[in-house]
């Protein structure tokens, strides 16, 4: 599917789910160089940033949350942009894409915003909100951490396992997509002013940081959750641990208790006070007065 927005010589094309169609009317209408055509319909596994004479080529990848699977995996975006013209074409609804296309593509103002000052412009401002919705989603993740680690000291430590793990597979992915992505923001720095004019380095120089402020957001992030992850298999061994002291405790009370009434209860002609005026009272004083003694000695020893 092609949707085409043109204003005052600069013309964006966005592109979902690419044709050869797609790709022969862009190569015809733009002058694409072969190399950037035929690399807009089979996936890409890396992002860069290719420079031809007439256009820039980039490959980025946008992080996108799933509810379904509750992760965070990549959607590829093919960026053309040349002096007048700037192809975005994907495979999936890139939603801060579609936001500002389908602005552009309904209100003059928004045109002249963002496509008044040229494609350099253009593509910022593209970006721009693709890092914007990154940098909120980053606050989803701080806040899902803050959640869990009060959970953690709330008692809850073995209803977070299954949310640590999944908050912990977030993270990595978040940050698997993000980090290979620094040399694409390098590069666009530094070719921005040889490009699309000196005004623009600035901007791009804007991005790089906007870029950097997630990464270095979601290395906290990546270090937190291993903490709390930490912590968390640290309560719940010490709760293990206790369980088991417990269970080990009672069994050493209750297994002299087990062998005396089993001696008593033995059926033997000669059993000492068996027959004596009280004898059940007398054996059950015996019992408790071991009991008793085991737990003082237990208490003594502050395992109780």
């Amino acid at each position: 599917m092609r949707n085409i927005i043109e204003h005052k010589g600069v013309t964006w094309v966005d592109v979902q789910n690419p044709t050869k169609e797609d790709v022969e009317y862009l190569g015809k209408n733009f002058a694409l160089h072969p190399i950037a055509s035929e690399q807009l319909i089979p996936p890409s596994w890396t992002t860069k940033v290719e420079h031809f004479t007439t256009h820039l080529f980039l490959v980025l990848f946008v992080p996108n949350y799933s509810k379904e699977r509750k992760a965070t995996r990549p959607r590829e975006l093919d960026i053309i942009v040349g002096k007048d013209f700037l192809v975005t074409s994907h495979y999936n609804s890139i939603l801060p894409i579609k936001a500002i296309f389908d602005a552009c593509m309904l209100y003059e103002e928004k045109r002249e915003e963002h496509m008044d000052k040229g494609t350099g412009f253009l593509l910022y401002h593209i970006l721009h909100e693709i890092w914007e919705d990154q940098g909120a989603k980053v606050l989803n993740v701080e806040k899902k951490l803050t959640l869990i680690e009060e959970s953690i000291f709330q008692g809850k430590e073995r209803d977070m396992l299954q949310e640590i793990s999944l908050a912990k597979a977030d993270i990595i992915n978040f940050w698997r997509i993000v980090r290979p992505q620094k040399g694409t923001f390098n590069s666009l720095k530094d070719i921005s002013s040889e490009f699309f004019g000196e005004e623009t380095v600035h901007y791009f120089s804007h991005l790089y940081n906007h870029w950097a402020r997630v990464m270095s957001t979601l290395i906290i992030a990546k270090e937190t959750i291993q903490s709390l992850d930490q912590t968390n298999n640290a309560l719940l061994t010490d709760k293990t641990n206790e369980i088991v002291k417990l269970l080990t405790i009672f069994a050493v009370i209750v297994f002299p208790l087990t062998l005396i009434s089993s001696i008593f209860g033995m059926n033997t002609k000669i059993l000492p006070l068996v027959g004596l005026p009280g004898d059940f009272w007398i054996i059950a004083a015996i019992m408790a007065a071991g009991t008793l003694l085991m737990i003082a000695l237990f208490k003594k020893k502050r395992w109780l």
